[in-house]
């Protein structure tokens, strides 16, 4: 009789993690990784930077309405993506990131952008062939949310914008001394 109740609660078990799982979205992760450089004045020289892009692309899958219930459902094209991008820069002759930023946000369509740092602030780099472009034009608004984090919001080519998060953000220890 133990035995048998101990099926029973087994099986119950599994038939509710059966019904939680398939009422989660489901999700496709994309993952890439690129290697580009920029140059930027340090006021003294121009400086040549490697930089290392590695870009995850969260895609919630939507499935069309109409098809419910359907073996071979169609998907709901423009659904929103979260982009997570890790950018490692070297800015000097060694081997070793000397810097590291992660952002992540949200959009419908993928963006060509990127966060690198110039003279100790960030900025908006966009890929240009085997390099990136700094964009000189473009100024991040930042904007305090109630957890105190800060996002920053950038518009796009498309007049969009996106607000994006700055989850981390660390550079070598001399450049971090310097500002204090």
């Amino acid at each position: 009789m133990k035995i048998r109740t101990m099926y029973m609660s087994i099986a119950g078990l599994f038939l509710m993690t059966g019904t939680v799982m398939a009422q989660e979205k489901d999700q496709e992760v994309l993952d890439t990784k690129i290697s580009k450089s920029y140059t930027v004045n340090d006021g003294k020289k121009l400086v040549k930077n490697t930089v290392e892009i590695t870009t995850k692309r969260l895609n919630t899958i939507e499935r069309s309405k109409d098809d419910e219930g359907k073996v071979d459902q169609d998907r709901v094209v423009d659904s929103v993506s979260t982009i997570i991008k890790t950018v490692h820069i070297d800015n000097d002759d060694d081997d070793a990131f000397d810097e590291k930023i992660v952002f992540s946000y949200e959009s419908k369509t993928p963006e060509d952008f990127v966060l690198v740092s110039k003279n100790n602030e960030l900025v908006v780099a966009m890929n240009e062939g085997d390099n990136l472009k700094v964009v000189e034009s473009i100024n991040l608004k930042s904007k305090k949310t109630m957890n105190d984090k800060t996002t920053y919001i950038f518009t796009n080519e498309h007049g969009e914008n996106l607000e994006f998060l700055v989850q981390e953000y660390s550079r070598p220890r001399n450049t971090a001394m310097l500002e204090k």
